[in-house]
């Protein structure tokens, strides 16, 4: 038996969220190799970073999360939670808002 194997459900949730980044023109930033962090950023201006709005951790395939700093970013979490529910049948994905650390 012949078994074809296609991306990884990291492979998915990379392209992913490199997709909605760049259709909300948030600036991405991954952090880690095996267990990555997704910050998301709004774009540098002037020469000055820009201010993280967003994170979504790799276990986000299995817990839904997506944790929102700024409201700037409210609508790439909600299209990215929408998609995990679909792309890894999760029954309910969560947009967190918390503090910015």
């Amino acid at each position: 038996m012949v078994r074809i194997e296609g991306p990884d459900e990291y492979d998915r949730l990379d392209g992913l969220v490199r997709r909605l980044a760049e259709s909300h023109g948030l600036r991405l930033d991954v952090v880690g190799w095996t267990r990555k962090t997704y910050d998301l950023y709004s774009p540098t201006l002037h020469g000055k970073p820009g201010q993280l709005l967003a994170r979504v951790e790799s276990f986000a395939t299995t817990n839904g999360e997506v944790v929102v700093f700024d409201d700037r970013a409210v609508a790439f979490a909600t299209e990215l939670a929408g998609e995990l529910e679909r792309e890894f049948a999760i029954a309910e994905a969560a947009v967190v808002r918390r503090p910015r650390p």
